[in-house]
């Protein structure tokens, strides 16, 4: 209770009534079945249209070998088309189906495609070169050590070398070396062309392989490659005192011992040091700075300083010395970036160093060996981080791409190289091996070129079986197959499409009876007659479970051929049609079967006589009828009993048991008396208002279609006194009009009296 303990105003919320109980859905699908590609582990992935399940799991699958092929397809008991499930899940979402949780089946003996990177300093190049150009762009300057280094340009189809030459110039910011020798002949990134430096290294880095078994993996392509992850700016020394801009106030000739700039800010002989630091054009020189009696300030070369000519006007600025302390400390502008272990690049405009980060403090940051040559304020440095990129093409050509920025190759982070693709590639998966190294010329490569092909996938589709199917219980997001559709509380219709493997449709069977909250459809062998499909039905007792003959035909696109394929899928997508549109109360029949052949849609045609066989035995006819198309001709479970042999019937109350369980949560642990009591009783009583307006129940009154009892009447002592709170509920189902008869009579004429 609140506690009132001081004079105030106090705002309580109360409880307005019964808590409303929400109808659960009941047209998402799960289904089990082999896939060219996907998620093989973890719990079902949901797809909400085929375009989303080809991407995710590929497309249609090709027949698999003779051998293969007829140990299935030719098993009467254990057997199955698995191959054709892609085209199943096709058939329910063009039959309306909207929601499909997928688990994918793989052998025991399959393996992902994988292959291993060694190490060396690669570069791609990023952009076409003609023949006799003298510059070239790269896809990074990381590990280069500037100018006067010799490099080898190498083309990426065959790994000739184009073209060896010495760097005589970079731009590291536009990723651009000019070389001191033209190219002999065109460089095109689109051959995968790139620079080498020295021998790439036989020592293994990383082991790369495709997220799930198969031979789809062999399209996966990775690159491992360095990148600026942040271009830091080196702060100036404060005690290189105040900055100047000017220009040249007179022409300079080549190599002059001096010019003559105009006076500005800060140029003050008096308030610089002897030797200061200028930029003149691109390049950098020390100075001395002088005043004579003209006003002019003149500023004087080292002896033996070689320079172009200058023009008047020229922009000369002053360049300050970074603020280098005392042993390898560098104060760093946004320093907060860098961390310990990471390798960082310093730039001077001609050569390019690599360090590693030992500390930072602020903006002070100490490296593993003192900064060599100069540095200034204009200078950077870059934080030398990993890029990832994957590329996968299928063999209808559809392309993904997949790029991961900013990662690090050691260090226990999130943004550790093997962590962020375990986290979130969709393609690949990586492992370190001992020879992973930070060093920029030891990066990950492939033995050649610049990407590396994985290899060696298996799908070992000769030793898949139906224990596969079936699946294992290794708790929850570790089950595999049938088993793993029980991590999704959402599913309601399931199905494993082109098998009638006896052990995996009892399976699926008393999955959907021990769960209480889902339905199976099951698929017969293709081919049988009408006796054996009744042969194949005898076996089966279950209100949880339906049963369609004959299978359908449909296009292949992958083949562009008319294929049998199993009638599960179509079905599934027809009860969530219909679910949607009518109510789960409303029989999935009489429905057109969409996403077959206009004509000889159905593999074998069934007429009336046909029927009078099969419907008894709850075995559902797919039928076709002129002017009305091909349609759903039957609505029966495969159950003894007579209570449950309709299948809307038996959907329907999974729906209120379900809906019912998961809108009464509330209840658990409330004191069990009267007015709980009450509160349960008005709840469901106004759930089944509703579902009884919908059309889901008989009767012209509430009270003819349901009653909720929840008293003295269904709780005894033993009951209270054990923290029993029981609620008998009867609800009148509406029955599909599955026969109708019209009793046609003869009116004989009366005769009229005068």
């Amino acid at each position: 209770m609140a506690e009132y303990l001081s004079p105030g105003v106090y705002i309580e919320e109360i409880d307005a009534g019964p808590r409303p109980i929400a109808g659960v859905s009941t047209s998402t699908a799960g289904m089990v079945g082999v896939t060219a590609r996907g998620p093989y582990t973890g719990k079902p992935k949901l797809v909400t249209n085929f375009l989303e399940f080809q991407t995710v799991f590929g497309g249609f699958l090709p027949e698999p070998g003779a051998g293969v092929r007829d140990d299935w397809a030719n098993d009467p008991s254990e057997g199955g088309r698995w191959w054709l499930f892609p085209l199943a899940v096709k058939g329910f979402f063009d039959n309306g189906g909207q929601r499909l949780y997928v688990k994918r089946v793989a052998a025991a003996d399959a393996k992902p495609a994988s292959g291993e990177l060694a190490n060396g300093l690669v570069s791609p190049v990023a952009s076409d070169a003609a023949r006799g150009a003298t510059s070239l762009q790269l896809g990074h300057l990381i590990g280069f050590t500037g100018v006067g280094q010799q490099i080898d340009i190498l083309r990426g189809d065959d790994q000739q070398t184009i073209h060896t030459a010495v760097v005589a110039g970079y731009d590291m910011s536009a990723r651009r070396i000019r070389l001191e020798t033209p190219l002999p002949a065109e460089v095109r990134t689109a051959r995968g062309d790139h620079v080498q430096v020295g021998q790439r290294g036989a020592e293994q880095t990383l082991r790369l392989s495709a997220v799930s078994p198969g031979a789809w993996g062999g399209g996966v392509q990775v690159r491992v490659q360095p990148m600026v992850g942040a271009a830091l700016p080196v702060l100036p020394d404060p005690q290189e005192g105040a900055l100047f801009i000017t220009r040249l106030v007179a022409d300079a000739d080549a190599d002059s011992e001096s010019v003559e700039v105009a006076v500005a800010r800060g140029l003050d002989p008096d308030d610089l040091p002897a030797d200061v630091w200028a930029q003149i054009g691109p390049r950098r020189f020390k100075v001395q700075v002088s005043q004579p009696a003209d006003g002019k300030v003149t500023l004087t070369f080292p002896a033996d300083t070689t320079h172009a000519a200058w023009e008047t006007g020229l922009t000369v600025r002053r360049v300050r010395r970074g603020n280098i302390a005392a042993g390898p400390t560098l104060r760093v502008g946004g320093a907060s970036r860098l961390y310990e272990g990471a390798v960082v690049q310093a730039d001077d405009g001609t050569a390019l160093t690599a360090l590693t980060v030992q500390a930072v403090a602020e903006d002070l940051v100490t490296l593993d060996r003192n900064v060599p040559g100069t540095l200034f304020e204009t200078d950077r440095i870059h934080l030398v981080e990993a890029e990832v990129t994957t590329r996968f093409t299928d063999t209808a050509g559809a392309a993904v791409t997949e790029t991961f920025p900013n990662l690090r190759l050691t260090g226990d982070t999130p943004a550790n190289l093997t962590t962020a693709l375990q986290n979130r590639s969709q393609l690949v998966q990586a492992t370190a091996l001992p020879g992973l190294s930070t060093d920029p010329t030891k990066f990950p490569v492939p033995a050649t070129g610049s990407w590396l092909t994985l290899a060696d996938g298996d799908d070992a589709y000769g030793s898949l079986s139906v224990a596969d199917f079936v699946g294992t219980d290794g708790g929850s997001g570790r089950r595999t197959g049938i088993v793993a559709l029980e991590d999704i509380d959402e599913v309601a219709v399931c199905a494993v499409p082109g098998m009638w493997s006896s052990t995996v449709e009892s399976a699926l069977v008393t999955h959907c009876e021990l769960l209480r909250d889902r339905f199976a459809i099951l698929d017969p062998r293709d081919g049988l007659d009408i006796e054996g499909i009744q042969t194949f039905r005898e076996p089966f007792d279950t209100k949880y479970a339906a049963l369609y003959y004959p299978w359908l035909v449909t296009r292949d696109p992958s083949t562009d051929r008319d294929v049998e394929v199993p009638p599960s899928g179509h079905m599934a997508g027809i009860y969530a049609r219909v679910d949607v549109e009518r109510g789960v109360h409303k029989a999935p029949a009489n429905v057109v079967i969409r996403g077959i052949r206009q004509t000889d849609g159905i593999a074998q045609d069934i007429t009336k006589r046909h029927q009078d066989l099969l419907n008894p035995k709850g075995i559902n006819a797919l039928r076709f009828f002129p002017g009305l198309g091909h349609r759903v001709w039957g609505a029966r479970t495969l159950s003894s009993d007579s209570s449950w042999k309709y299948i809307n019937v038996r959907r329907l109350f999974l729906f209120l048991e379900e809906s019912i369980d998961e809108g009464t949560q509330w209840v658990v642990f409330e004191p069990n008396d009267e007015s709980l009591w009450a509160l349960v009783r008005q709840t469901v009583a106004n759930f089944l208002t509703t579902v009884w307006r919908s059309g889901a129940l008989a009767g012209t009154t509430a009270d003819e279609a349901f009653f909720v009892a929840c008293d003295r009447t269904t709780m005894t002592e033993d009951d209270l006194a054990n923290g029993r709170l029981i609620c008998v509920i009867g609800v009148a189902p509406v029955f599909p009009a599955e026969f109708v008869i019209f009793r046609i009579q003869q009116k004989t004429r009366e005769t009229q009296l005068a």
